[in-house]
């Protein structure tokens, strides 16, 4: 199976360091996932220059520029969307992640799943997300938005993911964007109706939001089938996650390291001292499952010296 990840991006030593680390994790997965074409896509640079320090770790990475050098790239935006246009025509899947996502472990079934069923699959969203000064409130969120954008109501059929199930909100396709799969084809088409509709989303809700919500907003238009996925495809490094989902974390297969209580996800896998301090720290549940990964991946050494 021809499997294409690509990272949005931009040019620092922090996210050069999860990249390569992305990379170096595929590999240790074996079979289609060590052959699988890894894409980073950087945006927001003054040269299109990969540092000599970081060639020898990028040798199997594609780069992409997603815009012109000094190009204006409010929201990062260029690099989030090139990821599209960067997908291989003949990828069976491609899973658009972001730097700070680690695969731990073989996701056989469902590469299976999204073969035998194509839809775009993802973890739906921790939150509802914020609008100005007025409080977080789906119910009247998602209406008032798929009115404004769609002229049409929306369903919500899912529920968010950091709350009882019994109390959890109902939610549309509503992703975190760690982690976006699906057939090469149904991205693109989904991603046309994204770029058409987001800028009405961003005039309602901010630039920062808006291809989170674009998400549900387009696929929904579009009526392509979706899939939530388990926790496991996205497990943040969160307390609230491992109380709410203990069995999950036991599976975890892509690790969503985006907090930074107990190390800075952006120096780990690019200073020694950082990573030497990160492997010492005492780590509790996954945090600690993360250490552990990282400790038998590289034998406990910084990796890219």
């Amino acid at each position: 199976m021809k499997l294409d990840f690509l990272i949005s991006a931009s040019p620092t030593d922090g996210f050069f360091g999860q990249i390569a680390f992305f990379r170096r994790a595929l590999d240790a997965l074996g079979g289609d996932y060590r052959e699988a074409r890894l894409v980073a896509v950087f945006g927001d640079h003054d040269a299109e220059v990969l540092p000599e320090r970081w060639r020898p770790y990028f040798e199997r990475i594609d780069i992409v520029w997603a815009h012109p050098v000094g190009a204006h790239n409010p929201a990062h935006r260029a690099q989030h969307d090139k990821r599209f246009e960067a997908i291989r025509d003949d990828a069976n899947l491609a899973f658009l992640c972001d730097a700070d996502v680690a695969p731990l472990r073989r996701f056989d079934e469902l590469l299976a799943q999204l073969a035998d069923a194509p839809a775009l699959a993802g973890v739906i969203a921790h939150l509802h997300f914020p609008r100005d000064d007025l409080p977080r409130d789906p119910d009247r969120d998602w209406p008032e938005l798929a009115e404004a954008v769609l002229g049409r109501p929306i369903e919500r059929p899912y529920r968010y993911t950091f709350f009882a199930p019994e109390e959890a909100p109902a939610a549309p396709f509503y992703i975190n964007y760690g982690v976006l799969a699906g057939p090469p084809a149904m991205l693109r088409r989904f991603y046309r109706r994204d770029i058409a509709i987001r800028d009405a989303i961003a005039d309602i809700v901010g630039h920062w939001w808006a291809p989170q919500i674009a998400v549900a907003l387009a696929s929904a238009d579009l009526s392509l089938p979706t899939v939530a996925l388990p926790m496991r495809y996205n497990f943040p490094n969160d307390p609230i996650a491992e109380r709410l989902y203990p069995n999950e974390c036991t599976e975890i297969v892509f690790l969503h390291y985006l907090r930074t209580r107990f190390f800075d996800r952006g120096e780990i896998f690019a200073d020694a001292a950082a990573f030497e301090r990160f492997m010492k720290t005492r780590l509790e549940g996954s945090n600690a499952i993360f250490q552990r990964f990282v400790a038998n991946l590289t034998g406990g050494e910084f990796p890219f010296g």
